[in-house]
């Protein structure tokens, strides 16, 4: 068995990763793939070849799967990582007040800090609420999609691939906690479906306020599913293989469920 195959494997079994396999076929909610979607999500699960990808990428590689997730050509990484915001900010909004997207910080003096931490007079963060934490607290959240297997984290398991992200994030720490006086986490999912620890803690905490707030039994289940499905066909706008990605966020207590779903063609990672 390949090292990548390994990967898919061990991000398959992490938790809430499988949860679309078991997922009823609701199309409100897109819930509902067709034949086609579903095969190629299975084939994309286990890392097999999926049928009909063209064999070279309008960027000039040559085309596969693991291409087709970590391909920027056309913006399609931003997409999809703007899907996920929208969907943790609409999450965010059931508890939490000032819900912002790509909230700007405070300017600062860059000669304060040093090189590790973002100084820019234009940063921005992907989200900020207030009263998630407590009730007046602000706090900041970045969000970044990783694609496991790519060639960059060869040899690392999923806990270092976690790692390194949530430590590059951290350069945002700092900052929001001397200049803004708020709390700063990050929010690391991946392509297979998993999400670092510090990113699967901020998830469990809405569902307890939201299990407080309706007075229903806390019972969370939190399934960061990307279903990959591909509709593999050539596009106008991007001559490469057209892929749909799928993001179910569920956030369940007791029988009530809050499922967020986000459709971006091509996925590719931030």
């Amino acid at each position: 068995m390949t090292p990548e195959s390994q990967q898919l494997i061990k991000g398959a079994m992490e938790k809430g990763a499988s949860s679309w396999l078991s997922a009823l076929p609701i199309k409100t909610i897109g819930y509902a793939p067709n034949k086609q979607e579903f095969t190629n999500a299975v084939c994309m699960r286990h890392g097999w070849k999926v049928k009909g990808i063209p064999n070279h990428c309008a960027c000039g590689e040559t085309n596969s799967v693991d291409h087709s997730l970590i391909c920027k050509l056309g913006g399609y990484t931003l997409m999809r990582h703007n899907s996920v915001r929208d969907s943790e900010a609409q999450i965010m909004r059931e508890i939490c007040r000032d819900v912002q997207t790509e909230p700007t910080l405070l300017l600062i003096n860059e000669n304060d800090y040093e090189r590790k931490v973002n100084t820019a007079d234009n940063a921005k963060l992907d989200i900020s609420v207030r009263g998630l934490w407590n009730s007046c607290e602000k706090t900041f959240f970045d969000i970044r999609i990783s694609h496991p297997t790519s060639q960059s984290y060869s040899g690392k398991s999923l806990a270092e691939v976690y790692q390194q992200h949530e430590k590059e994030k951290d350069k945002y720490n700092q900052r929001v906690i001397d200049i803004e006086k708020s709390s700063f986490n990050p929010l690391v999912f991946t392509t297979t479906g998993g999400m670092a620890p510090e990113c699967n803690r901020v998830n469990k905490r809405p569902a307890e306020k939201i299990a407080e707030k309706r007075r229903e039994p806390y019972r969370i289940c939190i399934c960061h599913n990307i279903g990959q499905s591909s509709e593999v066909c050539p596009c106008e706008e991007h001559p490469c293989c057209n892929t749909r990605i799928e993001v179910n966020e569920v956030m369940s207590t007791s029988t009530t469920s809050w499922t967020l779903t986000s459709a971006v063609t091509r996925p590719t990672v931030i």
